[in-house]
Order: C-alpha cells, then sequence, then structure tokens
C-alpha cells in the first residue's frame, strides 16, 4: 500500500532509518527485528537454530569475499571465473549516476535491479505500460542510499551505489519463472526453496536434494501443494554449479533459474532474510542451524578468511 504512492513510502523509509540508526547499534537493531519475527531474542552465545547462526556471523564475522559476491554486479566476474560466463543473464547497461538513466534507450523489456541493495528491483515486461516517472524516482532513490542502513547487513556497506539493467527472463504477461534457492553449506547443498509466482500469488516449496517436498508445521510462505513441481531433468548440473560457487563459504545460498534446462544465475545471498525471516519452524531452524559451521570470528578485520 506504501509503495502505491512514493512519496510516502519513501519518507517512512527515510523516517524509519533515522530513528534506527539514533537508537540501534547493529546487534541492537537485529536482535529486535528477530523478537519481532519470532517473539523471543536469540541466542548467540550458543547459537544452534539457522537464524541464530546467521545473526552471529552477521555480528563476527567479516570475509571480502561476501562484499563482492552479494554486489549484483561484481558477482558476476565470480560467476565468470567459476563455472562460466554462460550463465549469466545477459546485462545490458549499469548506472552510477542518476543523470546516466537514458530511459529511452531501454529495451521493450528488462530488469532494474539496485546492485548494493536487496530487493529493490523492477521488472518490466513491457516497457510501454511502465510509469516512468515513477521508474526515474525510484532509481534516484537507490543511487541516493545506502542499503546497510535499512537492514544493517554489514557487506552492503561497502558497495558502490549502481543499478544495472538486466535482459527481462519473464514471460510476456510479467509471470517471472521459478527460482531455485539452493542452501549450500561448506561446499554442499542441503535443502531447496522453490519460489512460485513471486510477485502475483507468492508460494514456497521446500525439497531435500532428492527433491523430496519438506512439509513445515507453520510455514513462513504458504506452499503450494495444489501440483506437483516436478525436479528438473538437469538438476544434478544445477546442484553442480551450487556446490562450484559455494565452495569457499561455510553457508551461501545460491539462486538459480531454470528456463526449459537453460540454467541461468540469478544471485548469492548470506544473510537470506537479514536473519529473520523463511523458516517458521523450529524443528527446520535446527536442522537447517546443524548443517551450519560457524566460520572464526574476526569482528573488525576485513579479509579473506573463511
Amino acid at each position: 500500500m506504501l509503495r502505491a504512492n512514493l512519496t510516502i513510502y519513501f519518507s517512512y523509509l527515510w523516517l524509519r532509518k533515522g530513528w534506527y540508526n539514533l537508537f540501534y547499534n547493529d546487534k541492537d537493531f537485529l536482535f529486535k527485528q528477530y523478537k519481532q519475527t519470532y517473539g523471543i531474542y536469540p541466542e548467540i552465545s550458543n547459537p544452534k537454530t539457522f537464524y541464530e547462526k546467521l545473526i552471529w556471523s552477521l555480528l563476527n564475522h567479516r570475509n571480502k569475499l561476501f562484499i563482492k559476491c552479494a554486489d549484483k554486479y561484481e558477482v558476476r566476474e565470480y560467476v565468470r571465473i567459476k563455472v562460466g560466463d554462460q550463465y549469466l543473464i545477459r546485462n545490458y547497461a549499469i548506472y552510477v549516476n542518476y543523470e546516466d538513466f537514458k530511459y529511452e534507450d531501454l529495451p521493450s523489456s528488462f530488469a532494474l535491479k539496485a546492485t548494493h541493495a536487496s530487493g529493490w528491483n523492477l521488472i518490466c515486461a513491457d516497457k510501454s505500460k511502465l510509469n516512468r516517472n515513477k521508474t526515474l524516482r525510484l532509481l534516484r532513490f537507490w543511487l541516493s542510499n545506502n542499503y546497510y542502513q535499512f537492514d544493517r547487513e554489514w557487506p552492503y556497506n561497502y558497495m558502490p551505489k549502481r543499478v544495472i539493467c538486466e535482459e527481462y527472463i519473464g514471460t510476456p504477461d510479467g509471470t517471472v519463472p521459478m527460482d531455485y534457492k539452493i542452501y549450500c553449506f561448506s561446499g554442499e547443498p542441503k535443502l531447496i526453496q522453490l519460489d512460485i509466482d513471486r510477485f502475483k500469488d507468492h508460494r514456497r516449496n521446500l525439497y531435500d536434494i532428492e527433491w523430496n517436498l519438506v512439509k513445515e508445521k507453520k510455514p513462513y510462505r504458504e506452499p503450494d501443494l495444489t501440483k506437483i513441481y516436478e525436479k528438473p531433468k538437469n538438476f544434478g548440473k544445477m546442484l553442480e554449479i551450487a556446490r562450484i560457487l559455494s565452495k569457499d563459504f561455510k553457508h551461501v545460498r545460491i539462486d538459480l533459474y531454470n528456463l526449459e534446462g537453460k540454467i541461468l544465475f540469478g544471485e548469492m545471498t548470506f544473510f537470506c532474510g537479514g536473519g529473520t525471516e523463511f523458516f517458521a519452524s523450529e524443528e527446520i531452524h535446527l536442522l537447517v542451524g546443524s548443517w551450519f559451521d560457524l566460520p572464526k570470528a574476526n569482528i573488525g578485520i576485513l579479509n579473506v578468511e573463511h
């Protein structure tokens, strides 16, 4: 509702950011967000659940590769080196300054993504139906704000503010492809989150690496049990790509698309939902947490240790 009126939406975000930055340090902010989600504070002195470990990692570990691989433009080089550029979505342009953006140069369909943020995306299936003024205002907002100040995920604090224009890979009616989010731990895929109809009737199914449906008692987002989603024929190749891309990290989520057998890279995510979303049941939290072998604490030191 707020996003329908950008003036109100931006005002809300600026006020929220200012309030939280004035009264909350990173730890207090993350603890507050966690309690709002789960009703209790996280136990990070001896973390056991997945999100307790994510919050511990946010507060205690630093790794330069997180910055590179969470950046939606810089990660392209990492993917190109590791598995090849055949898995990259076509990139049309990159904008560093608002003045560089030329509406008339955009293709008939495209996706705009802030490289230094999570969720700051505009998916356009038909440019003729796009609200031009709203698009320009979004770009100006994205390019003038540090996303770290909104959710306290430290890698975003070190990224240059940029927006990329990528090829649109959905259908003409605006339906985006299913998103295969592969949770990997020390280079091994363990769980697949399938996001279905993300921008319309968003549903989410969980599968193990044998493509057996994993049912949660109280899911964060409702699954789609009305049909059977078949395992992709090249599912083994998807897992292989995830293994290669994740082997440098104790944990990372590798997001892939599969368009009629063509595998495309989406992004790499180190702190899903900022540590406060996606799994609702304690059973799943504990299971996934048991796979997460925490790295060494090295707070205040940006290096490439894992």
